[in-house]
């Protein structure tokens, strides 16, 4: 699907928590209804994350989900999405991620059964393509096991698979601190959407093989880098807003190629996508960061 107008012409028409087509989940989340979940995002403190320590990071994953759960019910919150963002580690061995997330998923399970809380699990596997220099990007070990976490997630019961891709990313980061825009556009325009276009295909594929969400993506080392680099005072804040709204070209990828939210956090490109998508497919959120528009937004 390719898309070539907007789909909200009228600012008053942007409205946080609705969507035209809001998606339902497993248990009965309606995201983009009109009422607005909180998305709980959490890590590890500093560890290593090895077989010989595997056993402590999955204690600390649990008691977060325990405690994280039992204060959602005692709040009557009215449903919970939680994503695990996995710690390279993880995804370059998917056993550990595949671990941690049966350990969500039981707690998920657990607090619908004696709270009634309703839930859904996000994973997103970190991506290591870029480990490899210069990147291999579409075969290797790194992309392998990230398939194979995306694969073993979807099958064990998360519900919506996301992102933080990195294709062209070796450029950009040079192009970041040379201010070259001509640099960013051709990372994040180019090599950028056509890493999507290839990656997304994949995910997609996924996600209909075990009746799961294509959720979305995110241009977070891109723009984020570039907003952390400005702050820093080591490029023009001018420049690095351009960048953030140059970063939706890509994005916008992962929505025509299967995608239908809810869209990933840190995301600074989302709302920008949120007026070029919104009416033209089954679609429900586009997250972004705490304080602005953090949450559900259709």
């Amino acid at each position: 699907m390719k898309y070539r107008q907007l789909a909200i012409t009228h600012a008053d028409d942007l409205l946080f928590g609705f969507a035209p087509h809001p998606v339902t989940t497993r248990h009965g989340l309606k995201i983009g209804g009109g009422l607005v979940y909180p998305e709980l995002n959490f890590t590890l403190p500093p560890m290593e994350v090895t077989a010989a320590t595997m056993p402590k990071v999955a204690r600390q994953y649990h008691d977060i989900i325990t405690d994280a759960l039992r204060r959602a019910a005692e709040l009557e919150v009215p449903g919970v999405v939680i994503e695990f963002e996995t710690v390279p580690p993880m995804t370059a061995t998917p056993a550990f991620g595949l671990e941690i997330v049966q350990i969500l998923l039981a707690g998920l399970e657990e607090a619908r059964v004696h709270h009634g809380l309703r839930s859904t699990l996000r994973i997103t596997p970190n991506d290591n393509r870029e480990f490899t220099r210069p990147p291999v990007m579409r075969s290797g070990e790194h992309w392998e096991r990230m398939l194979e976490l995306f694969e073993g997630s979807a099958r064990a019961g998360a519900e919506l698979l996301s992102i933080e891709s990195v294709g062209g990313k070796e450029l950009h980061d040079e192009a970041l601190m040379q201010c070259d825009l001509g640099q960013v556009i051709f990372a994040l325009c180019v090599l950028g959407v056509r890493d999507m276009e290839f990656l997304w295909k994949h995910i997609s594929a996924v996600a209909d093989r075990f009746g799961v969400i294509c959720a979305g993506d995110t241009a977070c080392g891109f723009g984020n880098t570039a907003m952390v680099l400005a702050e820093q005072r080591m490029i023009p804040r001018v420049f690095a807003a351009v960048v953030r709204a140059v970063t939706a070209v890509r994005t916008l990828v992962c929505y025509e190629h299967g995608a239908v939210g809810p869209g990933k956090d840190c995301g600074y490109e989302n709302p920008y996508l949120k007026v070029i998508v919104i009416g033209s497919i089954s679609w429900t959120m586009l997250g972004s960061q705490v304080g602005r528009f953090r949450g559900h937004v259709p």
